[in-house]
């Protein structure tokens, strides 16, 4: 009997990824985890556009804020999670089987506004 090659059935994305766990967990890939780690990212706030059906994650330093959720990450750095079971059934993200979805993370700052006789631009 010929051997055949195995096909794994976990895809590793080379593009951060950002997966809903079963457990209602907001997990992301190592590549994600690398650059939140980069830039000491320790605490996020969940924002939702119910319109467009968008969720997008906003960084804040302020651990006092009882919005933030706090990301932890594994020890070996291949990973990093927060739980948001209540945001997901909140917002009707079905997470009964894991799915992963590609992310864009942006953590530029913000541009410094420029003032013009009295108006913000």
């Amino acid at each position: 009997m010929a051997y055949e090659i195995f096909t794994r059935k976990i895809r590793r994305p080379g593009a951060p990824t950002l997966s809903f766990s079963k457990l209602g967990q907001i997990r992301f890939n190592q590549n994600a985890t690398a650059i939140l780690q980069k830039e000491a990212v320790e605490y996020v706030l969940l924002l939702w556009d119910s319109g467009e059906q968008k969720l997008a994650l906003k960084t804040t330093s302020n651990k006092k804020d009882q919005r933030a959720y706090r990301i932890y990450y594994t020890e070996k750095g291949n990973g990093s999670e927060f739980s948001a079971k209540t945001f997901m059934d909140y917002v009707g993200i079905d997470y009964s089987e894991r799915r992963s979805l590609p992310i864009e993370i942006n953590l530029k700052k913000p541009q410094p506004r420029i003032v013009e006789r009295g108006k913000v631009s």
